[in-house]
């Protein structure tokens, strides 16, 4: 999920287990502590295109990373609420001058360098800000509590657990794929049950959360407040579940319908919403998508496009350890295409929000390039596509999609 909803569950995660000893700065280290695993993307200087793809949701979203990297932050958040930089103002200070000038101080370098060369930094740059504004929060901490309890080692340790287990499970219920039990396995679970950007899920989760932090440490509203955002949070993901098993019956009856014989196929939400879903269906040379809304008239995926494989194309020597981790990253699902002497991998899991031209509505979110090198290797770029069409027109016609209403 993105960077804010993961925050959010860490702050409530946060408050659930030590907000009544410690008030909002349970939540302020619970949002702290929800966006670290999403942190891995600053390795991304330092790999491949392919091997970014496969590090980021991989050691830090294991349950080996909570395990472990628990009883670090336990330790260390226990020497700071131990030592006397806990009570000195000045510190304090300090911390919150940080906060303000590194989000102005990351933005100033994007103007000058552009985002692609600093594209790591942008989740950084939205955790820090976030982690601004929960720090507002702390610093009315003398207001909504009486006193703070200074945690034992194994209550941090247990804090920082479960902060990061809700990470990584919130994580599996997404497309992308999340390496649960690395290192012992580098099996990418993904339920496809909700996109990575959901407002439905996230704004109501925000706003009571955020209610609840104006009420005093023990008070059984606040409690209460908090509870009601995890329990809601939690009903929407099952909604999604049962969205996602009516999905599949629509997809297997569709494909049924129209004599395609299916290998293997996947469901998953379009970004921002759960009603409005992407199918894609693998056969022996190409791959059958489309789209069904849950308002749609008609129970049945339309229109139906069907993409060549076009695998063959690999077998030019087109071999390396990236295109291998490609494989892994795609499982499968994946066409191949030729562009001026360029071969093209085209990730086909994810959908589209570009309904305004059937070509745009066949355009894949995930495209790699290959190219040779110097010494004859070759190389994975990835490419971000860029919208065609005026973004207002393209969200409009998406939202009519998602209405059932084109």
């Amino acid at each position: 999920m993105d960077s804010i909803t993961q925050m959010v569950l860490g702050a409530a995660v946060g408050e659930l287990i030590l907000g009544r000893k410690i008030g909002n700065k349970a939540m302020f280290w619970g949002a702290v502590g929800g966006t670290i695993p999403d942190l891995d993307v600053l390795a991304n200087p330092f790999l491949s295109e392919a091997q970014s793809v496969k590090f980021h949701r991989g050691p830090s979203h294991s349950l080996f990373f909570s395990f472990v990297a628990s009883a670090l932050f336990a330790f260390l958040l226990r020497k700071y609420f131990s030592s006397d930089l806990f009570y000195n103002k000045w510190w304090r200070s300090a911390w919150r001058l940080i906060f303000t000038l590194l989000p102005l101080t990351i933005l100033g370098l994007v103007l000058l360098f552009g985002w692609g060369s600093l594209s790591p930094l942008v989740i950084l740059l939205s955790s820090i800000a976030l982690i601004w504004l929960a720090s507002l929060a702390w610093k009315r901490a003398s207001v909504t509590q009486e006193k703070v309890e200074e945690p034992q080692f194994g209550e941090w340790y247990w804090f920082f657990f479960w902060v990061f287990a809700t990470h990584i499970a919130l994580d599996v219920f997404t497309t992308y794929g999340t390496q649960v039990l690395w290192p012992f396995s580098d099996y990418p679970f993904a339920w496809d049950t909700i996109s990575i950007v959901d407002p439905l899920y996230t704004l109501p989760f925000i706003l009571l959360v955020f209610s609840a932090s104006f009420y005093r440490a023990k008070s059984s509203v606040r409690y209460k407040l908090n509870l009601a955002g995890i329990l809601l949070s939690s009903a929407y993901l099952l909604f999604t579940i049962f969205n996602k098993i009516h999905v599949n019956r629509v997809f297997e009856h569709t494909m049924a319908a129209e004599n395609i014989n299916v290998i293997d196929y996947k469901t998953s939400p379009t970004l921002f919403n759960n009603l409005l879903w992407y199918g894609i269906a693998e056969t022996d040379t190409s791959f059958v998508k489309g789209y069904y809304s849950l308002l749609d008239e008609e129970r049945r995926f339309h229109p139906l496009v069907e993409v060549p494989k076009n695998h063959d194309l690999l077998l030019r020597g087109a071999i390396s350890q990236d295109i291998e981790i490609l494989k892994w990253f795609s499982r499968g699902f994946h066409s191949i295409s030729e562009e001026n002497g360029e071969i093209n991998w085209h990730d086909l899991r994810f959908g589209n929000i570009d309904f305004t031209s059937d070509n745009a509505s066949q355009a894949s979110p995930f495209l790699f390039r290959l190219k040779k090198n110097e010494k004859g290797k070759w190389k994975v770029l990835r490419d971000r596509p860029e919208f065609e069409g005026e973004p207002g027109e393209i969200f409009r016609v998406f939202w009519l999609r998602i209405r059932g209403q084109k």
